[in-house]
């Protein structure tokens, strides 16, 4: 069978394992965000294209590599993908392609083995869409929690385009009110997840910094008081570039958020919560508490879906179905989460999926963007109705 048939490419599924741990240090971030040191003009990426999936640029087979030039999961995370689309095969061939360019300039055309060589890719160092715009659109880093302490879960975010860090607050219905600007120069900024991590009773934010990996606490002041929302930032990681999909869960119902995160090799591992700002021992020591998730994307917590009072864990397939993973309430290894269970479908036109009570009635809930990839759209509401499902959705915002 030709080299360059999808058979073939597909059966190559070890190909880059080398390459891509690369991506999971920081340097791989760094040069994520910044202008690709190679290129090559779109033809050549054809050319790759052909030789790795047939052309096919929504090909997702199962074998861990995914679009038309077949992106390990991992891979477009570390180099900014989400920012198109939960994963490659769900972007355009072109938002795949500008990914691509930025692999290839910290991987180099060795990260697509004999196709990057049969494609010449080394040596074309054409930009192949010179007039694109890098910047993605849209609120981004959804993440959610009481900063108020009015008892009403408010939402915050970046937005893509100014890198200004917004506040929504919740209004207890599910809506939410005027937005209020509590930062600036965020968009360097990534992987944000807010809950009490201090143990003072205000929320806070944690984020990655993407040139370095370091990963900050930005301490609560318990009100919205525009740029002073937030204190002073701390240093409490390094190396955290290799890690996605930050959420807070207590999962071992000790009154202290722990931090959930999916590394580089798709392990699930819980940080536990040290309840204090303490620098570098602001979390505790991490235990893996699950395998096999690196196909899974959209990782929140919206709290208690069965009304028990655990915390459920809901993360979206690379087929959209929407999954709930039960909390039992101790931090019990590779038993911390129960089996799951199906709850939703055609959730892949879904991004930014971020949970709370934003009702306040009691029952977790789930924000959520419907746009096309690329594009600002709606976000909705959908209500928790107690059974470990979701009720109807409502529109509760556009331009998102």
């Amino acid at each position: 069978m030709p080299e360059n048939s999808r058979a073939t490419a597909f059966r190559r599924t070890t190909r880059t394992a080398a390459t891509a741990a690369v991506t999971m240090t920081a340097l791989a971030l760094s040069l994520a965000s910044a202008a690709p040191a190679g290129a090559a003009s779109v033809s050549t990426w054809d050319k790759v294209a052909r030789c790795e999936s047939t052309n096919d640029w929504q090909a997702n087979t199962g074998n861990g590599y995914f679009g038309g030039v077949q992106i390990l999961l991992s891979t477009w995370n570390a180099f900014g993908g989400r920012e198109y689309a939960s994963y490659p095969h769900q972007a355009t061939k072109q938002q795949q392609i500008l990914i691509a360019e930025k692999i290839l300039a910290g991987q180099g055309a060795g990260a697509w083995g004999s196709c990057g060589a049969k494609a010449d890719l080394a040596s074309d160092h054409a930009d192949p869409y010179p007039d694109v715009p890098p910047a993605p659109v849209g609120m981004v880093h959804l993440t959610a929690a009481d900063f108020t302490g009015d008892g009403k879960a408010d939402l915050v975010g970046v937005e893509s385009a100014t890198g200004k860090l917004w506040l929504y607050p919740g209004t207890g219905s599910g809506a939410l009110g005027a937005r209020v600007q509590i930062g600036a120069g965020w968009g360097g900024m990534s992987k944000l997840v807010a809950a009490d991590f201090t143990g003072d009773g205000k929320a806070d934010v944690l984020a990655v910094e993407n040139s370095t990996g370091s990963f900050y606490a930005y301490p609560g002041n318990g009100a919205v008081n525009g740029m002073n929302t937030l204190g002073a930032r701390t240093q409490i990681g390094a190396g955290w570039g290799a890690m996605r999909d930050l959420t807070a869960m207590d999962v071992d119902k000790d009154g202290k958020p722990d931090l959930l995160t999916i590394d580089g090799n798709g392990a699930l591992w819980s940080y536990q919560g040290a309840g204090s700002l303490n620098g570098m021992n602001t979390l505790g020591a991490r235990t893996q508490i699950g395998a096999g998730w690196g196909g899974m994307t959209e990782l929140t917590s919206p709290g208690a879906l069965n009304a028990d009072g655990r915390p459920d864990l809901v993360a979206v397939d690379p087929a959209g179905a929407l999954w709930k993973y039960p909390a039992t309430g101790s931090l019990d290894a590779m038993n911390t989460l129960g089996a799951r269970t199906q709850i939703g479908s055609n959730w892949n036109s879904m991004r930014q999926l971020v949970g709370a009570d934003f009702n306040a009635d009691g029952k977790g809930d789930l924000d959520a963007v419907q746009a096309p990839t690329g594009s600002t759209g709606d976000l909705y509401f959908y209500p928790g109705n107690g059974s470990g499902a979701f009720g109807d959705r409502a529109r509760i915002g556009s331009g998102w």
